[in-house]
């Protein structure tokens, strides 16, 4: 083998290396923007629980206030304004945890994805 195809070898090792390191590096980028997203998705659900809990809060005071409390809490969430409330709120939870599942999903995407480039690369 000349000097020649030796370097036209290992220009071609070169090549494969960085194509599969620029391949990395993308899938990386990729799957730390979807998780930027969906931790921002997360925290606009948490708002929103957040939220619905001052409503129930505000609820709980405004008839207290007024000496409606009822005796039960049976009575308590009778009330239509708490029942939706509670029931939102259960909603926007189960939310949450599917936006977290999906997160770890694309974690675990990017690992299949980094472990076939280095499989590549060696």
């Amino acid at each position: 083998m000349t000097i020649w195809e030796k370097a036209l070898l290992n220009m071609q090792k070169g090549t494969k290396k960085i194509a599969g390191v620029a391949s990395l590096f993308s899938e990386r980028v990729k799957a730390e923007l979807a998780i930027i997203r969906l931790r921002l998705r997360i925290d606009e659900v948490q708002a929103g629980i957040d939220e619905l809990h001052r409503r129930i809060g505000r609820k709980v005071t405004d008839l207290k206030k007024q000496e409606a409390l009822p005796r039960t809490t049976e009575q308590l969430f009778r009330d239509d304004e708490l029942t939706t409330a509670v029931a939102e709120l259960a909603d926007r939870e189960q939310e949450v945890e599917e936006l977290k599942a999906r997160m770890k999903d694309v974690q675990t995407e990017f690992r299949a994805a980094e472990k076939q480039t280095e499989d590549i690369l060696a």
